[in-house]
């Protein structure tokens, strides 16, 4: 029986589960706790430390959920084959010496090359290449390869709470295929209603098309539902682009419940949900919807390498039919070859390894990153911590134009993004500040570096 009981203290102003899950988590990551040993029954494990069975339970979710642990079906919880976390750094000084620039350097929603399991996805490949090639290269399903739309749907379901089937998930070249698909198919010449700030690309989709646009005002923790819904709505509730924030369950329900009474849609922009570095994860809004209002839309682009070009559409099942109708030829951009590798990939374990790995690198990076940008004088902006995704948006304070700074920026070989493009009503100023590429012990030196860019004025 594992020993816990010395660790753990009711009188803590902490919950006993996240006691639980940080003994544990230090357990693992030293070494303590062998890979592949069986965590003990939650049952067991309550009764030895007097706590709820309940309790036990949240403690293994969420330790399943960063990668940890894993949960194998009909025998226990076993601890995962984990890379041991450094201690945390040392704080930051105020000034650390800058790091010389790379290209591209600090560019947000940007994932590691480095963290791809090339090899991994090497034998995959290799493997579909010998015991099935025509797969390789010939797709007659419009909707994308079947064996892929299974393990999309059995995915949805594990990570999201998506309760569908493979006949609902249609295969496409990335997110912004799919968001566009799903507006023309939906608006059909009504209203739409997009974030402000949001997305550019589906800003500039529904100008080309000259649909009327309401703007949904977007805060730190979402946007808020309107008076009167829009025919369509395109939302970003698990991590709000650009802003960070995440859309509570109250405000998901009632945008369901409002898009039901108006008849409308809602079509939701998952793209980086699997990168939240603290807490439980909420579930998708998809997994909230009981009247088949809302189209859940994916990508392999922020998880796995834009090289792919895959993402994917969940359908309500209403909709699948009208889509297939008018959906008769696979996407002319999702890659075929990559497809069947894509779901043995999946199929075998090893693509939720690999969300688990990439997430526990990617929190050190956050919070190197958020560290650092905490050192910065108030005079220059402010940002909030929401422990989640792939950027950092920095409100710049007034006087500074977040357009010049970047371009001083991308001169001395940063990629950060200004904010004030993605905010048609021109609100916003800052920098979209980007950390997955870079170590943990680099940021805060590059971080110092874009300071002084910063400093220098808009």
């Amino acid at each position: 029986m594992i020993d816990l009981s010395g660790l753990l203290s009711k009188a803590s102003a902490e919950p006993i589960y996240l006691q639980i899950v940080s003994a544990l988590r230090r357990q693992i990551s030293s070494g303590s706790l062998a890979i592949g040993t069986r965590l003990p029954s939650s049952r067991a494990l309550a009764q030895d430390l007097g706590v709820a069975r309940s309790t036990v339970v949240t403690a293994y979710e969420q330790l399943v959920a960063e990668g940890f642990a894993e949960a194998r079906r009909g025998a226990g919880i076993f601890v995962c084959d984990v890379a041991p976390i450094r201690p945390p750094e040392a704080p930051p000084r105020p000034q650390p010496a800058a790091v010389p620039p790379a290209p591209g350097m600090l560019q947000p929603g940007a994932p590691d090359p480095a963290v791809f399991p090339a090899r991994s996805w090497a034998r995959c490949v290799s493997r579909v290449a010998r015991m099935d090639p025509l797969s390789l290269s010939h797709q007659e399903d419009s909707f994308g390869d079947p064996e892929l739309r299974r393990e999309i749907a059995a995915y949805a379901a594990r990570w999201r709470g998506i309760d569908c089937s493979a006949d609902q998930v249609l295969v496409t070249s990335g997110a912004r295929e799919a968001l566009e698909l799903a507006m023309d198919f939906l608006v059909e010449g009504e209203d739409i209603a997009l974030e402000a700030p949001g997305f550019t690309p589906t800003q500039r989709f529904a100008a080309a098309r000259g649909w009327p646009v309401r703007w949904l005002r977007a805060g730190e923790r979402g946007a808020e539902v309107p008076r009167q819904m829009a025919k369509v709505t395109l939302l970003t509730p698990s991590h709000q682009f650009p802003l960070g924030g995440t859309l509570p369950v109250p405000q998901r329900q009632a945008f369901l419940q409002a898009a039901r009474e108006r008849g409308g849609w809602i079509i939701e922009d998952d793209f980086d949900s699997e990168f939240r570095y603290a807490g439980q994860p909420v579930p998708a809004m998809a997994a909230l919807d009981r009247e088949g209002r809302c189209i859940y839309v994916g990508t392999f682009s922020k998880t796995f390498s834009h090289a792919l070009r895959l993402g994917y559409a969940i359908l309500p099942p209403a909709l699948v039919p009208r889509f297939r109708a008018r959906f008769f030829q696979p996407s002319a951009g999702a890659a075929i070859t990559a497809q069947r590798p894509l779901a043995e990939f999946m199929a075998s374990g090893q693509y939720d390894r690999h969300i688990r790995r990439a997430r526990r690198l990617y929190a050190e990076r956050y919070a190197a990153a958020a560290d650092a940008l905490a050192q910065w004088p108030e005079a220059l902006g402010s940002f909030r911590r929401h422990n989640a995704g792939m950027q950092i948006a920095f409100h710049l304070a007034g006087g500074l134009a977040d357009v010049r700074i970047c371009r001083r920026a991308a001169s001395a070989g940063y990629g950060v993004q200004p904010l004030s493009p993605h905010d048609p009503e021109g609100r916003s100023r800052g920098l979209l500040t980007g950390f997955c590429q870079s170590s943990a012990a680099d940021l805060p030196g590059q971080i110092a570096g874009l300071r002084r860019i910063v400093e220098q004025g808009g």
